[in-house]
């Protein structure tokens, strides 16, 4: 395709419009610019790339060309390419993706992965905090199910968006979870009893969380696809980007079972962070996960 696409095609052809989109995304610095203006065109025809190569002179019809090239000018503008999808794949997945709510990224595959090594041979009660699109939750539950689990799945945003979209996840892909709409554990104030404890029936054998985590003043920094057009309640951790975490871990053991899990996505420059205020709310086994670059991704405790 790269070879092909050196050739000078009608402009109004397959190719043609495809080297045209692809020269627009490179100068505007878009790193996978002739990948993205390859898939973008076959997301638009709905043909395959082996459909597409053997047609590559052939001519758009209008209205294809038309909304193609407003999603390449779209992209030349950072806008998020999943945004203008309208989709991405996460653990193998398909979610829905859109304006206002966080797009899933690869790296969390790391946090579900380890949520599912922590889970107990049985059915579990899970809480995914901070959930967004819902990725984490609905795979974790999906996944669980192949298993032979039967897992009563929680799952809490405080953005109506992302509540809306997750629902709409769950729908599309089969998942029997709960969606909540909860500033962190407010939703389970009211499982209280007079002594302001939980019940053991009603606690969870697993937290997972993906919270937002980045310091206030290194949102700017942020490539521009995320700093302009991604949310940024969910990317602000505050100050030193550990608000989330300090909340979610001092009311942690009052909603957990005893040997409860909760396993977190952190930034690379935060397990010491972290990990201490888990030690110190309580938590054992302490544990950290690195990504596939080396940096530090995910941590783990135990009540």
């Amino acid at each position: 395709m790269l070879i092909e696409l050196e050739r000078k095609y009608n402009e109004k052809s397959f190719g043609g419009l495809i080297s045209k989109g692809s020269r627009i995304l490179t100068d505007a610095g878009i790193e996978n610019a002739r990948a993205e203006a390859r898939m973008l065109m076959v997301e638009y025809t709905k043909k395959d790339l082996a459909a597409l190569y053997s047609e590559l002179d052939e001519i758009v019809d209008d209205f294809t060309a038309m909304r193609y090239m407003k999603g390449i000018r779209k992209r030349a503008k950072h806008y998020p390419f999943q945004y203008i999808l309208g989709y991405t794949y996460f653990m193998d997945y398909k979610f829905i993706c859109r304006e206002k709510v966080l797009i899933p990224r690869f790296d969390t595959e790391n946090l579900v992965l380890h949520a599912l090594e922590l889970s107990p041979g049985r059915n579990a009660k899970v809480l995914d905090m901070c959930t967004g699109s819902g990725c984490i939750g609905i795979s974790y539950k999906l996944f669980r199910e192949k298993e032979g689990y039967q897992d009563e799945v929680y799952m809490l945003d405080i953005s109506d968006d992302a509540i809306s979209l997750a629902g709409e996840n769950s729908v599309k892909l089969g998942a029997n979870v709960h969606i909540i709409k909860s500033d962190l554990f407010a939703a389970f104030e009211s499982l209280c009893d007079k002594d302001r404890t939980i019940p053991e029936k009603d606690r969870f054998d697993l937290i997972i969380s993906n919270p937002p985590y980045i310091r206030s003043k290194e949102i700017n920094n942020l490539v521009k696809d995320v700093r302009d057009y991604e949310p940024r309640l969910a990317l602000d951790g505050a100050a030193d980007g550990l608000m989330f975490y300090r909340r979610i871990i001092s009311e942690a053991p009052k909603y957990l079972k005893e040997d409860g899990r909760l396993c977190f996505e952190i930034g690379c420059e935060q397990y010491a962070a972290v990990s201490e205020l888990m030690r110190a709310a309580g938590f054992k086994h302490i544990k950290k996960l690195r990504d596939m670059s080396g940096l530090d991704r995910v941590v783990s405790g135990v009540l």
